[in-house]
C-alpha cells in the first residue's frame, strides 16, 4: 500500500474521532449547562422551602428565651428526686443528658449554663466522674454541697474519697447542709475533714444531728462555728444535742438562725441555756427558730432581758416558752409562729397573760398545737393573746386551735384583722364543733362593721365538709380554698369568693 493510503485512511480516521470529540464536548456543555440550571433550580427552591419554613409558626418552645428555658431546666432538675426526698448528682446528671439530647439549642443551653451545674449532692451512689463534671461545667460559679443518705456502716473511705475532689473547691460553696439521714460517725468523718479550712463564700449552713460533744472530748466541732472561717455566713440551722454554750458561739455575721436543741437535755442540764439565749442579744437577727425540749424560769431569764432590735420573724417551738417571751425585745417583729407541744410540759395557758401591747408591730400570727381541751382553755386566755398582738392583720391557726381562739367574746379585738387561715390535720377536721364557733365569731365581726374576713381553709378536708363549710359560711366572709384535698384525685385551690370548682 502506498503512502498516498496510508495517509488517506489516516486522515479519514482522524476526521472520524474529531467528529465524536466535538459531539461528546458539545455533550459536555450541554450537561454542564444542565447541571448549572439544576444548580440554580436546586438554589431557589431552597430559598423558597426556607421561606415557606420560616411563614410557620415557630413552636412555642423554641421561642422561649434561654432566661426561661433555663428556669424550666432548674425546675425539672430539682424534681429529679428518689423516694427519699434526696436530690442524687447522677440521677440529675441522666436528667440533664436527656434534656440535652432534645435539640441541639437545648444541648448548648445546657452545657454552656454553669448555673445547672452547681449543686453537687454527696451520696454512697455518687460517682467521682459525675462530680468532676459538675465541678468543671460550673466553671468558678458559686456551690451548693448537700450530704444525705449515708445511713450504712463502712463506708468511711467512700466518703473521704469524694470529699477529697470537693475540698479544693471549698472557696467556692455556696451553702452547705448534712440531712438528718446521715450516721453520726460520717458526720464525725466530714467535721474532720473540714478542719483548718475556710470558706469565704460560703453564706448558708444545716447540720442535723450535730454531734457537738463537751469541751474535754477530742471529737471536732463544726468548723462554720469558728470565728473567722465563714465571715459571710447569713443562715445558720443547727439540730443537734448541744450540751455547752462554748459549742454554740454563734458567727457575728449570722442574720437568720434555727437552732433545734431536741428531747434529750435534762432540766440539770439546760444551766448554759440562759446565756446562750442572751448572747443572741450580741447577733443582729432578723429571723430566729427555737425548738425542743427546753425549761427554764422567770428567774434564768429576767423580762425584757434580750434585746433583739432587727428580729422580723421569731417562730418558737420550745416546749417552755413562757420565760423567753417575757425576755425577748423585740421592736421590729412583724411574723411570729408559737407551735406548743403540749404534751412536754407546761400548759399553754398563761404564756401571753401580762404583756398587752408587747407585740405592737407583729402583723401575722400563727399559732398551732396549743391542745385547749387539755388544758381548761377559756375566753380569758384567748383575750391575753389579743392584748398582746393588738394589730395583727393575718391570723393563721391548726383545727384545733381556731376552736379555742375564735371565741365571740373576743370578737371585738383586732380590728385590721384581714384573712383567717384554717389548717385541719391529716384526718380532717369536725366541721361543725368549727362551725359553731367560726360562725358566731363572723356575724359578730360583721355587727360591728368589721372589714369583711377573708376566710382561706388549707389541708384534708373530707367532700361533704367543704360543702358544709361553704353552706355555712359564703355569705358572712369571703372563702378561699388553697390545697383542699377531698379525694385522692382532686385538688381544690385558689378559688376566692365562688362556689368550689370541684
Amino acid at each position: 500500500m502506498s503512502s498516498a493510503s496510508v495517509n488517506a485512511i489516516i486522515t479519514d480516521e482522524l476526521n472520524q474521532a474529531r467528529a465524536v470529540l466535538a459531539a461528546l464536548e458539545r455533550q459536555e456543555q450541554e450537561l454542564l449547562d444542565q447541571l448549572r440550571r439544576v444548580h440554580l433550580a436546586r438554589q431557589a427552591q431552597r430559598v423558597k422551602v426556607d421561606e415557606l419554613v420560616r411563614q410557620f409558626p415557630e413552636p412555642p418552645i423554641s421561642r422561649l428565651p434561654n432566661e426561661l428555658l433555663l428556669r424550666i431546666f432548674r425546675l425539672l432538675l430539682g424534681a429529679a428526686i428518689l423516694e427519699d426526698g434526696i436530690r442524687p448528682s447522677d440521677l440529675q446528671f441522666s436528667r440533664k443528658q436527656g434534656l440535652a439530647g432534645v435539640s441541639r439549642h437545648w444541648r448548648d443551653v445546657i452545657l454552656n449554663s454553669p448555673c445547672l451545674w452547681t449543686t453537687i449532692v454527696v451520696t454512697p451512689v455518687c460517682r467521682a466522674a459525675s462530680m468532676k463534671v459538675h465541678l468543671q461545667r460550673s466553671s468558678q460559679f458559686t456551690l451548693d454541697v448537700e450530704v444525705c443518705s449515708w445511713d450504712h456502716p463502712g463506708r468511711e473511705d467512700a466518703l473521704k474519697d469524694l470529699f477529697a475532689i470537693l475540698i479544693p473547691h471549698a472557696h467556692r460553696w455556696r451553702s452547705f447542709a448534712v440531712r438528718d439521714n446521715v450516721r453520726e460517725t460520717y458526720i464525725f468523718a466530714i467535721l474532720d475533714e473540714l478542719q483548718q479550712l475556710s470558706f469565704p463564700s460560703l453564706t448558708r449552713v444545716s447540720l442535723s444531728n450535730v454531734p457537738i460533744s463537751p469541751p474535754e472530748e477530742l471529737a471536732p466541732k463544726p468548723v462554720f462555728l469558728h470565728r473567722g472561717t465563714c465571715r459571710r455566713l447569713k443562715y445558720l440551722n443547727l439540730v443537734g444535742a448541744f450540751t455547752d454554750a462554748a459549742d454554740l458561739q454563734i458567727p457575728l455575721s449570722v442574720t437568720t438562725l434555727s437552732l433545734d436543741f431536741g428531747f434529750d437535755l435534762l432540766k440539770e442540764e439546760q444551766h448554759w441555756i440562759p446565756a446562750l439565749f442572751k448572747s443572741l442579744s450580741c447577733l443582729q437577727l432578723t429571723s430566729l427558730t427555737l425548738a425542743g425540749y427546753i425549761d427554764i424560769s422567770n428567774d434564768d431569764l429576767p423580762p425584757n432581758s434580750i434585746q433583739l432590735p432587727l428580729l422580723e420573724k421569731f417562730v418558737c417551738n420550745l416546749s417552755h416558752p413562757k420565760a423567753l417571751v417575757r425576755a425577748i425585745v423585740t421592736p421590729s417583729l412583724s411574723h411570729m409562729e408559737c407551735r406548743h407541744p403540749g404534751s412536754w410540759g407546761e400548759s399553754p395557758k398563761n404564756i401571753f397573760t401580762g404583756l398587752e401591747s408587747k407585740f405592737t408591730g407583729v402583723h401575722c400570727l400563727t399559732l398551732s398545737e396549743l391542745y385547749p381541751m387539755l388544758h381548761d382553755w377559756d375566753s380569758t386566755e384567748t383575750k391575753d393573746i389579743c392584748l398582746a398582738f393588738p394589730d395583727i392583720r393575718h391570723l393563721i391557726l391548726g383545727n384545733g386551735d381556731a376552736e379555742l381562739m375564735l371565741h365571740p367574746d373576743v370578737a371585738t379585738h383586732w380590728q385590721h384583722l384581714e384573712s383567717l387561715t384554717i389548717r385541719s390535720h391529716s384526718d380532717g377536721m369536725d366541721t361543725s364543733v368549727l362551725l359553731g364557733r367560726l360562725l358566731p365569731w363572723l356575724k359578730r365581726r360583721n355587727e360591728l362593721s368589721r372589714p369583711v374576713m377573708r376566710v382561706r381553709f388549707n389541708g384534708p378536708m373530707k367532700g361533704g365538709a367543704i360543702w358544709s363549710l361553704y353552706g355555712a359560711l359564703h355569705e358572712v366572709c369571703t372563702l378561699e380554698w388553697s390545697g383542699v384535698v377531698y379525694h385522692p384525685e382532686v385538688v381544690i385551690c385558689g378559688t376566692v369568693g365562688n362556689e368550689p370548682n370541684c
